[in-house]
């Protein structure tokens, strides 16, 4: 122990001489300056610096949300109609065959579709599941279809199947044949498909009093169809008192007089007659009605009950049995 402990002392002064270039004593008594060590060239280089390509930020950019948007515009920049929205279909697919940013895209016009008047359109939306490459996220193994293979993907396909939901599109054989082609048999997206096609056909007629798609363009029948909704009774009789028109007034002005539809039932008829016009009767609204995406405004006349010296009390004559 002594002796490691006399070689740590003495070869420590060494190595700080040799550091600070300081003369040493030689072995036969004249001191010798040190030598420097030299270095090999690839010491002397700096950190390694991550690889960048030079497309980088390009590939990036092509891939976002904003750059898919900026596709959807310059297409149809005249009108956006479903012959615009398949040629950007088009255009994308043909761009590229490797379909890069194809997720991205496939978003983007789920979101635009909307815009174009084509989210009811099921030939649409089987050519935006034909955008997918085929039989690249097909599962080979069950070891891949435990591990959810290609989620991302996946997770696309059930997205376009749960627009379609939302809007009461039924799929077809040409949809079933596009997710086995691109997901295989035993995948997310398939599985949202087979749901689809067990509840679709057993809820499609449960409503008693389905809304017509689409509705009426004409503001004198969409009334008519809202009041038939908010009668009580199936009797009630619909009175159309004034249609659309624009009137010209003494100052030339013109002002448009909107359109006056109102419903009664035979029992509000008898009411209102026997009411008294004495008594005030109140206009309450507007009140929204919604049918489907088209709101709707209706007014109500309502009257306070008649008092109880006012009320026509109906005797009836009771006659003792036996």
């Amino acid at each position: 122990m002594k002796v490691s402990r006399c070689l740590l002392l003495l070869v420590r002064p060494v190595r700080t001489a040799v550091q600070f270039g300081a003369p040493l004593p030689g072995p036969h008594g004249p001191q010798q300056a040190a030598r420097h060590f030299r270095c090999s060239p690839a010491s002397a280089k700096s950190r390694p610096v991550p690889a960048r390509f030079v497309n980088q930020d390009e590939k990036k950019r092509t891939t976002s949300l904003a750059t898919q948007e900026d596709l959807f515009e310059q297409v149809a920049k005249e009108a956006k109609t479903k012959a615009t929205f398949n040629e950007v279909i088009e255009v994308f697919t043909k761009r590229d065959v490797r379909r890069r940013g194809h997720v991205e895209f496939i978003y983007t016009a789920l979101k635009k579709m909307a815009e174009f008047g084509v989210e009811r359109d099921l030939s649409v939306y089987n050519k935006l599941l034909d955008v997918f490459p085929k039989e690249v996220f097909v599962p080979r193994n069950f070891i891949q279809r435990m591990f959810n293979h290609y989620p991302r993907q996946q997770e696309c396909g059930v997205q376009i199947l749960e627009q379609m939901e939302n809007y009461g599109i039924m799929p077809n054989v040409e949809t079933k044949v596009l997710l086995v082609r691109i997901f295989g048999e035993k995948s997310h997206p398939m599985r949202k498909f087979q749901r689809i096609m067990y509840w679709f056909p057993k809820f499609k007629h449960i409503n008693p009093f389905p809304v017509p798609q689409p509705l009426p363009g004409d503001p004198v029948d969409l009334a008519r169809l809202s009041l038939k909704r908010i009668a009580n009774d199936l009797d009630a009789k619909v009175t159309v008192y004034q249609l659309p028109c624009t009137d010209v007034t003494e100052s030339g002005e013109e002002v448009e007089l909107p359109h006056i539809v109102g419903i009664q039932s035979a029992a509000q008829m008898e009411l209102l007659a026997k009411h008294n016009p004495n008594r005030p009767v109140f206009v309450e609204g507007p009140l929204p009605l919604w049918l489907r995406k088209t709101c709707v405004y209706y007014y109500v006349l309502r009257a306070d009950p008649a008092p109880p010296e006012e009320k026509v009390w109906k005797l009836s004559a009771v006659f003792p049995l036996g």
